[in-house]
């Protein structure tokens, strides 16, 4: 694995593992979307967690809808995080 320094002098490699950390997140927000619950119930239909989401329905909709909620907001972090961290930087001002 070869290390790259751009521009700004952050390493590649680090800026990638950033970007596959946020696509994880959004993976995470995908399954635990709340409106996938109806496709969920059937699939692990004859298990123990199957019926623990069929028995309880809304306690299971709450607590996936706040898992999105932090999956959307770590993923929206983790990809576009790096967009803003030089908005203030002053041209040919030598620091």
């Amino acid at each position: 694995m070869s290390y790259h320094r751009n521009v700004n002098g952050k390493i590649e490699v680090m800026m990638m593992r950033e970007t596959m950390k946020g696509v994880g997140w959004f993976f995470v927000a995908l399954v635990t979307c709340p409106c996938h619950l109806v496709l969920l119930i059937p699939l692990l239909a004859g298990t123990a967690i199957g019926s623990s989401i069929a028995q309880f329905q809304t306690a299971t909709f709450v607590i996936l809808a706040m898992l999105f909620a932090l999956s959307l907001y770590m993923g929206w972090r983790k990809m576009f995080r790096e967009q803003t961290d030089h908005c203030c930087d002053v041209k040919g001002k030598d620091s």
